[in-house]
């Protein structure tokens, strides 16, 4: 053969080849069309607003998966996820290419039904196929809640007790034109409601965590259209940090808005609000008001109360000035008179918060027309360390046969546990305090979680599950810790489970025998919780435990904590494949706020902290 014809023929041969690599690269860069004779493999419906569905897009090469109902004008964002396949093609229903790249990708569908996906290695065309698992995201905006401006509030009627109904800031927007509220970090996304101050001139509104882990509440008047910012709140609600309100200081009838929203806007979701009519005297809670003191008597025994945070201060009559110290979150115990002294020794105090201590003191009370605690008649020392020392108050010149009340309170707020000898509960001091419960869903079971404020008497919790939300059957126990006047955390896994809605609902049962029926929460296992779902206790003495649920394998995140000014105080890699426990230990950070933030490829989210 002629050289040169050979050498002739052999440059053009390698021209084509290099020309035809060009035009391949080129294509499959912006809108890749490999040349394979595609083959499908499987299908799965595309998510609808707001969700998300993990789609297998490749499983042997020259392979794609159908992605069914997908509906036109809403936009998808797909994200490589599992395997070595990194760059991702969209095809709609004639295979021709309309979106690709790197992971993560997006489009907007131009008609309603089938789109394809595939995935290879590197963005050459080439026999390079691999499986890979794509998450598939509808990002269509989804519209706000109805209550979302003042005008759309939602009517709370204001109940004898606190009934919370569920609601959500899920895509709620920020209220234009109302005066920004000054507390809890408002950046958006609130809620409205509205109601009326009742007779009693007094007005409780109140809030429970759910997806919403910390929340911020503001009290306005006026009309929807002209407000204006009468109160705002943080945390004072007894429900981890989530804000509560009362209002004592409006006319009977006054129409008021409740702003309801997250802190910092980047954890919102659903939540329990609701109004309770305050009585004239308050709310008569066993413990935390003058009107309604825990019964105790003489020995022997000894009986352990707490001042913990949940108690609000309660002030009624001259008590703020035959009383030695201010008052934050005292606690009220009833007794008779045997003797014409008697003392009552604070054996133990414990676990105070800021190692202030406890104060205490013994008061006659005389009644207002009302049944009011009216004027309190101080019968003993004020004993006021301002330190965790043991002490004795001593209550002189008594009636035998009359009534009169012990007092404790916490130093400038301090909460502390505490033991007083040879005294004793005559009845019941707490009931079971049910704070919190709620339930998630995961791939291979339900997650039910609670809460308890406090527990006497307390055996276990029996868990109920219905499918109709009518019939309900035991499922299991989970015991109790007795008596306790501290938050107790709670889980139960629910291992039998289907597609659907379920209903669950806890029957606390005491040691003897009595019961009483918890709130029905609904899980419905087509919404799946991901990435962070909670962290606790919050606020924190020590450890904190952080759940976090990741969809696929071996999935790579972050936990790290900033404090107020953003300073990063500590960074952690974690590991996830579905639903896991981490354990941080806080024991050596200093008081006061933090931001905890947990981030992977798919999730971001952001919780406030408070280390005690």
């Amino acid at each position: 053969m002629n050289k040169a014809i050979f050498r002739s023929s052999s440059e053009v041969y390698k021209n084509l080849l290099f020309s035809f690599f060009l035009c391949c690269i080129s294509t499959t860069i912006t809108f890749s069309q490999c040349p394979f004779p595609f083959a499908g493999f499987g299908s799965n419906p595309a998510p609808t607003p707001g969700n998300s569905t993990v789609l297998e897009t490749c499983n042997f090469p020259d392979e794609y998966v159908t992605a069914t109902g997908v509906v036109s004008g809403e936009q998808y964002s797909v994200s490589y996820s599992g395997g070595s396949g990194d760059f991702i093609t969209i095809y709609d229903n004639t295979f021709t290419a309309v979106a690709s790249g790197f992971s993560p990708i997006s489009f907007t569908a131009t008609y309603n039904g089938t789109y394809y996906s595939s995935s290879f290695i590197g963005a050459v065309c080439g026999n390079d196929f691999t499986c890979n698992a794509s998450l598939w995201s509808n990002i269509t905006p989804l519209p706000p809640p109805p209550n979302d401006l003042p005008c759309g509030a939602i009517t709370l009627v204001a109940g004898a007790t606190c009934s919370y109904s569920t609601f959500t800031n899920d895509n709620a927007t920020a209220s234009p034109g109302v005066p920004i509220p000054g507390c809890a970090g408002y950046l958006g996304g609130d809620v409205w409601f509205t109601t009326t101050i009742p007779a009693s001139g007094n007005l409780l509104i109140d809030s429970q965590i759910d997806e919403v882990l910390d929340g911020g509440m503001a009290i306005y008047t006026g009309t929807c259209g002209a407000l204006t910012l009468v109160d705002c709140d943080d945390d004072d609600s007894p429900n981890g940090a989530m804000p509560s309100v009362l209002i004592n200081s409006l006319a009977v009838g006054t129409q008021v808005f409740i702003r309801m929203w997250e802190v910092g806007n980047n954890n919102n979701g659903s939540f329990g609000i609701c109004a309770v009519q305050i009585g004239t005297c308050g709310t008569p809670l066993t413990l935390d008001y003058c009107e309604g003191p825990q019964p105790i008597t003489q020995g022997p025994g000894d009986f352990s109360s707490s001042t913990s945070a949940i108690y609000t201060p309660d002030i009624p009559g001259n008590l703020a000035t035959t009383f030695c110290g201010s008052i934050e979150n005292n606690t009220w115990y009833q007794f008779t008179a045997l003797n014409t002294t008697e003392t009552f020794d604070f054996i133990s105090i414990t676990g105070c918060v800021s190692n202030m201590g406890i104060q205490a003191a013994v008061y006659e009370i005389t009644q207002d027309i009302n049944g009011c605690c009216d004027i309190l008649s101080l019968v003993s020392n004020c004993y006021s360390p301002s330190t965790t020392a043991l002490g004795t108050v001593t209550a002189t010149s008594l009636t035998v046969g009359g009534t009169y009340v012990l007092m404790v309170d916490g130093f400038s707020g301090d909460a502390c546990d505490f033991t007083v000898s040879n005294w004793v509960f005559t009845a019941t001091p707490l009931p079971v305090d049910l704070s919190n419960f709620y339930g998630f869903s995961l791939k291979e079971r339900n997650i039910l979680k609670w809460e308890t404020a406090s527990e006497s008497n307390n055996d276990y919790f029996s868990i109920l599950r219905s499918y109709d939300g009518v019939n309900f059957e035991a499922i299991g126990q989970v015991y109790g810790v007795g008596n306790s006047t501290t938050l107790s955390y709670y889980q139960f896994d629910d291992l039998n489970v289907r597609t659907g809605v379920v209903y669950y609902q806890l029957n606390q049962i005491d040691f003897n025998g009595e019961n009483e029926l918890s709130e029905i929460i609904v899980i419905d296992r087509k919404i799946t919780k991901q990435g962070l779902i909670n962290l606790y206790p919050n606020p924190t003495i020590n450890k904190i435990v952080i759940e976090i649920n990741e969809i696929g394998s071996n999935i790579k995140g972050t936990i790290s904590i900033t404090d107020l000014n953003g300073t990063l105080i500590t960074s952690n890699e974690v590991y996830t494949s579905g639903f896991i426990k981490y354990e941080l230990d806080m024991k050596n950070y200093h008081s006061g706020v933090f931001f905890l933030r947990y981030k992977s490829e798919n999730y971001s989210k952001t919780i406030k902290l408070i280390k005690q």
